[in-house]
């Protein structure tokens, strides 16, 4: 009997991960503002605790990370998919105070989910670009899948706007068993603990925003550009006209593109280099926007978001790479978190500065022209300050070295 292709086990596995990931993410967050509306939330009350949420899941990733790489990845995942799951429920409640702090604590909490899953399966795969980007489609997909799922339940079933909370409670349950599984008695006898001497954790964080300032300033900017059109293609399709299924369209659109953009993303990695995809990525969500902007029908706002999933998954992965190809062994997730936590502030600045001019104008089309040209320019930003490679800087590179006692960590 032949065995197994030890390479194509760990790529099955990382796919698994990723399904994980994407069932979970896709529960309560693409439903949280309509969930907090339904319990009886004040409109007026809805941009502060988004900004709140985006504030929560810039403090919280970071930490993850440094905890992730002190403590191991995958026992950081099992912990915060356990603890999200009474906070995914409490959705479910209809008490509009119970939801409004849930929402907060799983801004937090899902702020593990992303950067550390990134990281570990970026390490388990020796930083191979070509099936990272393979097995990003699992989460992707699993994430539109489950939405378009709950969607159906929210609608034709008496569970209603509960239906997110309780389906996310099941997925986090779920997702943590095959997370134990793969730790086996780890738990238990406490074997595999990263021991680390170094700075603490503050320090260290400060430490990683010190030495990428300009280039994380640079992807704030970009995911400036792609948040705003996330958050307001759907309002911006009402005001031209365009009806329900229109709405749901343009904001499904998105993510429909990934599967293949990611798909493809290894050959244009290797045919133009990180760098130059990376810029080609910040230029069509800077077309994406402006169109988006300025589209006088659904159709064309539609179309708009068929650009921003490619330009989307186009900055995603080179940026991601070049961080955690520079970083130093033992902090792969911390600098896949930095990343990640530059997502959250676009979000920060989408909700600072755009609802303002949404107030100011009486329309979107003002925060997504803004937004437009802030990914491009935020490229260019941070191509400025890319990172280099740790082998260009005397490092080890990727590698997945720790210090451990005992055991090393399954991590």
């Amino acid at each position: 009997m032949q065995r197994p292709d030890p390479d194509e086990l760990v790529t099955l596995r990382a796919l698994a991960l990723m399904l994980a990931r994407g069932s979970v993410s896709g529960t309560v967050a693409p439903y949280g503002t309509v969930i907090l509306l339904e319990a009886g939330l004040p409109p007026a009350l809805l941009g502060p605790l988004a900004a709140l949420g985006a504030i929560a899941t810039l403090l919280a990733a970071p930490t993850w990370g440094r905890l992730g790489d002190r403590h191991g990845r995958r026992r950081l995942l099992a912990f915060t998919m356990l603890v999200g799951a009474p906070v995914a429920l409490a959705h479910s409640t209809g008490i509009v105070a119970v939801v409004a702090l849930a929402y907060v604590l799983w801004a937090a909490l899902s702020a593990a989910f992303i950067p550390l899953s990134d990281s570990l399966i970026l390490g388990r795969l020796r930083g191979d670009r070509s099936r990272f980007a393979r097995v990003r489609v699992g989460a992707s997909g699993m994430y539109m899948a489950v939405v378009v799922i709950l969607g159906a339940l929210v609608s034709g079933t008496a569970l209603g706007w509960a239906a997110p909370g309780v389906v996310g409670f099941g997925l986090c349950l779920l997702a943590t068993a095959g997370l134990v599984g793969r730790l086996r008695g780890e738990l238990l006898s406490g074997s595999g603990v990263v021991v680390r001497g170094g700075t603490g954790l503050v320090a260290g964080i400060l430490a990683g925003v010190r030495r990428h300032r300009r280039f994380l300033v640079g992807l704030a900017l970009v995911f400036c550009g792609s948040n705003a059109p996330s958050i307001f293609t759907g309002p911006r399709v009402a005001e031209v006209g365009g009806n329900g299924w229109e709405v749901g369209l343009a904001i499904a659109a998105g993510t429909l593109v990934e599967l293949p953009a990611f798909v493809t993303l290894p050959w244009l990695l290797r045919a133009f280099g990180n760098r130059r995809v990376f810029v080609a990525g910040g230029v069509l969500l800077g077309v994406a926007g402006m169109t988006s902007a300025l589209a006088p029908t659904p159709e064309l706002l539609i179309a708009a978001r068929l650009l921003f999933g490619a330009g989307y998954a186009w900055v995603v992965l080179p940026s991601l790479a070049a961080i955690s190809g520079a970083a130093s062994p033992g902090e792969h997730a911390a600098s896949a978190a930095l990343h990640f936590a530059t997502q959250a502030g676009g979000s920060l600045l989408v909700a600072l500065a755009g609802l303002p001019l949404v107030v100011a104008t009486g329309s979107v089309a003002a925060v997504l022209a803004v937004a437009a040209l802030a990914a491009p320019a935020g490229a260019l930003v941070a191509l400025g300050a890319w990172p280099r490679a740790a082998s260009e800087t005397g490092g080890t590179g990727p590698s997945e070295a720790v210090a451990v006692t005992q055991a090393p960590v399954s991590s």
